[in-house]
């Protein structure tokens, strides 16, 4: 992709994002509405969290549960649990868990989410509107490859935190569920492009077809899932532990490969370089952003039933990745281009 393409691109990625913004918008809004349970799992149904003070724990519901129903509907049934869509505030559902060995029943009655849970749903918001704002922002001072680059991953990564409004409609709510799965698969490939891009172009994008092989994982990975959402096949144990292991493996892939790639291009920087380039701050913004979301995946793909500490709150590490990556890419494009020696 050319300096020209990005300046060609401006108007899209422009309107993308203030679309993604009314988005997110109205998704803030609708954080009120969220009917808080309090539990967590390692995605193949058992228990790995109770949050304290949650009416998942008043209900009696323990860690290392297996839940085999919620309200009536199998937890292998994917179809009747999606179209179900999400329980509200006062709702009842019956939760039928096996324990060591014995079969029991749960009452669970959700309830308004405490000051915690809502604090957590507005700092994610904070960070998508991050990541829009400062990449797009960037962007606009000047069209590069490089800022092309970064807006792709600010305006693609910004539907893993922006929420939008709630669909009742099941087909509604499917397909904008699915395509939101592509796009962010296609923001965590941009991740890696950019820092492939900045502060100097890799080599290996120089090679055939290089960019269609960067983000051609990434595309597999969200049409896997949205097939998943799409056609709702029989959630069994194996396709629960293979979808665990392929999706978050390649996502795992994309996080290491880039912090992997700004380490390098720090590595072989002058100290010079480093300071015009904002290389600290990209090499700092990275680190601090990725490391711990990083671990928590890695974690959640081998050991699901692992539970870090602290680790519901990763995520706001990542606010640092859209501020500082702005800042290093306008901090690099005010250094004056120097003169071609003959």
């Amino acid at each position: 992709m050319s300096d020209t393409a990005a300046v060609k691109y401006k108007m899209h990625l422009t309107v993308f994002g203030v679309l993604l913004a009314v988005w997110g918008a109205f998704g803030w809004i609708d954080v009120q509405n969220y009917a808080q349970g309090g539990w967590n799992t390692d995605g193949n149904n058992t228990v790995t969290q109770v949050l304290p003070g949650s009416p998942a724990e008043a209900s009696g519901l323990q860690a290392g549960d297996y839940i085999q129903s919620l309200g009536g509907i199998s937890t292998t049934d994917a179809e009747a649990m999606s179209r179900r869509g999400r329980p509200k505030i006062g709702e009842i559902w019956e939760f039928v868990v096996e324990r060591d060995g014995a079969v029991t029943s749960l009452d669970v009655t959700f309830g308004e989410p405490v000051a915690q849970r809502k604090l957590i749903a507005h700092a994610g918001f904070v960070a998508g509107f991050c990541f829009l704002g400062f990449a797009l922002f960037a962007y606009m001072k000047k069209q590069t490859e490089a800022t092309m680059a970064l807006a792709m991953t600010g305006t693609f990564f910004s539907l893993f935190f922006l929420n939008g409004p709630y669909f009742e409609g099941y087909m509604m709510r499917t397909i904008f569920n699915a395509l939101g799965w592509i796009i962010m698969f296609m923001g965590v490939a941009s991740m890696w492009y950019f820092l492939l891009v900045y502060p100097t172009r890799s080599a290996y994008l120089d090679k055939p077809n290089a960019r269609r092989m960067l983000y051609a994982p990434a595309l597999v990975a969200g049409l896997f899932v949205a097939y998943r959402i799409l056609a709702t096949p029989e959630a069994t144990a194996g396709l629960n532990t293979f979808a665990n292991i392929f999706v978050g493996g390649i996502a795992s892939a994309y996080f290491i490969g880039s912090l992997i790639t700004v380490y390098k291009s720090f590595n072989s920087a002058s100290a010079a370089d480093r300071d015009s380039q904002g290389l600290n701050l990209l090499l700092v913004g990275t680190l601090v952003g990725i490391l711990p979301f990083a671990a928590g995946l890695v974690v959640n793909v081998f050991a699901p039933q692992v539970v870090l500490p602290g680790q519901n709150f990763y995520f706001l590490a990542f606010i640092l990745i859209p501020i500082t990556w702005s800042m290093a890419v306008l901090k690099g494009a005010s250094v004056p281009e120097q003169p071609a020696e003959f």
